[in-house]
C-alpha cells in the first residue's frame, strides 16, 4: 500500500530530515547498514548518494545477514513490526562498533488513554508500540545512551558497552 521509491517526494524528503540528524548527531559515521529496508531500498541509496557507505538487509526481501559490523545501523518503519524486540536488539547490537549508533524510527505513543484511537494503532502489521521510557529502559539493558530524539518517531542511541546476556524481554 505504501509507495516508497524515489519517486515520492514525501518519502524521499522524511529521509533527507534523518539523514541530517545522522550528521548532525553522529559526525563520525562512515559504514551503515539499513536494516529492514524492504523491498526498494530508498534510504540505503539516499545515505549512498551523500557518501555514507550503505549495507542493506530485509528478513523478506534481502534475507543474507551481515556478517560486518557498522558505525550507524538504521531502521525505519520496523521495530512496529518485530514480534521479538529483545532477539533482534541482540542481532542488532552485534554488528555495532563500539561506539556506534543505533537510529530507530518508529511512531511513538507515551499516552495510554487513547491508544485506540491513535492512528497508528490501526495498521494490523504494527504489533508492538514504543514510547519515550520505553527507550530509556532498552537503552540501559542494551548498553546504549540516548543521543536524540525527537519525541515523535526518531531516536538516537549510541552504544556504549558490550552487552553479552540480555535478560528475557
Amino acid at each position: 500500500m505504501h509507495r516508497n521509491t524515489l519517486s515520492n517526494e514525501g518519502y524521499v524528503g522524511m529521509f533527507l530530515e534523518k539523514i541530517a540528524i545522522v550528521h548532525q548527531y553522529c559526525p563520525e559515521v562512515r559504514s551503515v547498514l539499513d536494516y529492514g529496508c524492504g523491498p526498494s531500498p530508498v534510504l540505503a541509496e539516499l545515505l549512498m548518494r551523500v557518501g555514507f557507505s550503505c549495507d542493506i538487509y530485509d528478513p523478506y526481501f534481502i534475507p543474507v545477514f551481515p556478517e560486518g559490523s557498522y558505525d550507524l545501523v538504521i531502521s525505519t518503519e520496523v521495530f512496529e513490526h518485530l514480534r521479538d524486540i529483545g532477539g533482534e536488539l541482540q542481532k542488532i547490537c552485534k554488528l555495532i562498533k563500539h561506539g556506534g549508533y543505533l537510529a530507530i524510527m518508529t511512531s511513538l505513543h507515551d499516552t495510554v488513554s487513547d491508544f485506540e484511537n491513535w492512528w497508528y494503532a490501526s495498521d494490523p502489521t504494527h504489533i508492538c508500540f514504543f514510547g519515550g521510557s520505553t527507550f530509556d529502559w532498552l537503552a540501559k539493558e542494551f548498553g546504549f545512551e540516548i543521543t536524540f530524539r525527537d519525541n515523535k518517531n526518531f531516536i538516537i542511541l549510541k552504544k556504549i558497552q558490550n552487552i553479552h546476556v540480555i535478560s528475557k524481554l
